[in-house]
């Protein structure tokens, strides 16, 4: 059987829209005052060597806006929340939702004593600080997001993003594929905060190795990391790389099962095209994904799509 996320990434590269899979929590409401919002350092590059940043990997993503020292930080999702000091990093909430976690960074305004955690639970929208950077030696005001998922739903999600163990060091290299699918259930893992976001934001500083490349916005809102965030420039392991033309080629042409349905009714004299376009398409919506059980059901997902926009068969017709 096609699995529905399959089915969801053939029908919005056809313009058709279904509801999009979710495997974490979004952010619900603004987590800032949105004037001038802005992402100044994004998630997942290597920053070393850039000047002010912290040498190794960025496992958060820095947001400012216009109104800069001083605004106001809101959480974005409801659930538990712990607030801590971190040496040298600020003020920290770190929020619970279900399988998905929050940490909101370099803040101001709780007077904790060293060592101090004061918990309680918050709804979205409560304010937990302010832009400042509390403690910090060198720091421009900014907000630090982090985003985690729970290893049983990273390991479910099938992206081949750049996700970190929690607790790993900036040094450390981006899991891989394998590592991904294998992550522990009850573990917390850093993933991606862009498309768990309330809205896309503009990126005004495009790191080289950023993933998927250079972008000039935050990728779309899903609530879950996707295969399209990947970059060349991961590890991808040997069992990852097979070939994907020829697993794209066998899957359109798969003869079993209810998955070919569509292409039996198919008028007979547009069957040839249907296979080819949905061949073409399933390789650029499988561009980043080194999974091959999607790439067979991106390829299926597309004739199922092809078929129900002009693929009925010839008794059906007026």
């Amino acid at each position: 059987m096609i699995r529905r996320g399959a089915i969801i990434l053939a029908l919005g590269a056809l313009g058709l829209t279904l509801d999009p899979a979710i495997a974490g929590t979004c952010l619900s409401v603004d987590i800032m005052n949105p004037a001038g919002q802005r992402v100044s350092s994004p998630y997942g590059v290597n920053r070393t060597g850039w000047p002010g940043a912290s040498a190794g990997y960025h496992q958060g993503m820095d947001i400012v806006n216009s109104q800069g020292a001083g605004t106001k930080i809101f959480s974005g999702s409801s659930g538990p929340a712990s607030f801590y000091n971190f040496t040298g990093g600020g003020v920290i909430a770190d929020v619970t939702s279900g399988d998905t976690r929050f940490l909101y960074l370099h803040m101001n305004t709780l007077t904790l004593k060293k060592g101090e955690v004061v918990s309680k639970t918050i709804s979205a929208g409560d304010q937990v600080g302010t832009m400042g950077c509390a403690g910090m030696k060198q720091c421009a005001p900014h907000l630090h997001l982090g985003t985690l998922l729970k290893g049983s739903v990273l390991a479910s999600t099938g992206t081949n993003g750049r996700a970190w163990k929690m607790g790993s060091g900036k040094g450390a290299s981006p899991m891989t594929a394998d590592a991904i699918k294998s992550a522990l259930p009850q573990a917390w893992y850093y993933v991606n905060p862009e498309p768990f976001l309330p809205r896309q934001l503009p990126i005004s500083t495009k790191y080289p190795d950023m993933a998927g490349g250079p972008r000039d916005t935050t990728l779309p809102k899903t609530c879950s990391p996707g295969a399209n965030e990947g970059a060349a420039s991961e590890t991808v392991s040997r069992s990852d790389t097979q070939s994907r033309q020829a697993s794209i080629s066998a899957a359109a042409e798969k003869a079993t099962g209810s998955e070919d349905h569509a292409v039996k009714v198919a008028n007979m004299p547009n069957r040839s095209l249907y296979i080819e376009l949905a061949r073409i398409n399933a390789t650029e919506l499988t561009a980043n994904t080194f999974d091959y059980d999607a790439q067979m059901d991106a390829a299926l997902a597309q004739l199922v799509a092809l078929y129900a926009l002009d693929a009925r068969p010839a008794e059906a017709r007026p």
